[in-house]
């Protein structure tokens, strides 16, 4: 892309930075009415779970996009890595607070089949490091890249099991984010690899 201005300003837009992102008006599946929104900050289960397993995203994550600074042959990948860090980090700490509130642990349960109807546990980060630093720098981009998409989808299954039955506003709204900016952006990095 020929004009950095241009690619930070789609990038900002694909990370759910873009100020006054209106959400779906329906994300809830045909035939399914999801529990009645709180408005008081109230939770259940599935807020609980949407938080844990993001943060089981975000912490790896920030490794893999931070190899991109030094690394990254294209700078298209090199901005976008670096909104996505940045995003990822506010993400980050909001869902910690709201953790910490409801009294919750952060971590979500080790158990893999606890999480298999919504995406599972995220990748082993050990092993999606050592791909990276295995990859030549000719590949870096690729393999940087395909791994990113594989993490955005799983974001996208846990904001949509979030928007099928949450109830905290508050994460509802997030997990509309998410699941707007993380398709984008899959959808992006597909062009990017390809």
């Amino acid at each position: 892309m020929k004009h950095p201005a241009l690619l930070v300003a789609v990038v900002l837009l694909l990370t759910g930075c873009a100020p006054d992102a209106a959400p779906p008006a329906s994300a809830t599946p045909p035939g399914s009415p999801p529990p009645a929104v709180s408005e008081t900050g109230g939770f259940n289960d599935t807020d609980v779970m949407f938080a844990q397993m993001m943060l089981a995203q975000y912490r790896p994550a920030a490794a893999l996009l931070d190899t991109a600074r030094t690394r990254a042959g294209s700078e298209q990948v090199r901005q976008l890595a670096a909104a996505i860090a940045v995003t990822q980090a506010d993400e980050q700490k909001t869902i910690e607070q709201w953790l910490v509130r409801w009294g919750k642990p952060t971590a979500p349960a080790a158990d893999a089949g606890v999480h298999a109807g919504h995406g599972g546990l995220p990748a082993d980060p050990a092993a999606e490091l050592a791909a990276l630093r295995k990859a030549s720098d000719r590949e870096y981009d690729k393999v940087l890249l395909n791994l990113l998409i594989g993490r955005q989808h799983q974001a996208v299954e846990y904001a949509r099991m979030e928007l099928s039955s949450g109830t905290n506003a508050a994460a509802l709204a997030l997990a509309t984010r998410i699941d707007q900016s993380r398709t984008a952006q899959i959808s992006m990095m597909l062009g990017l690899v390809a």
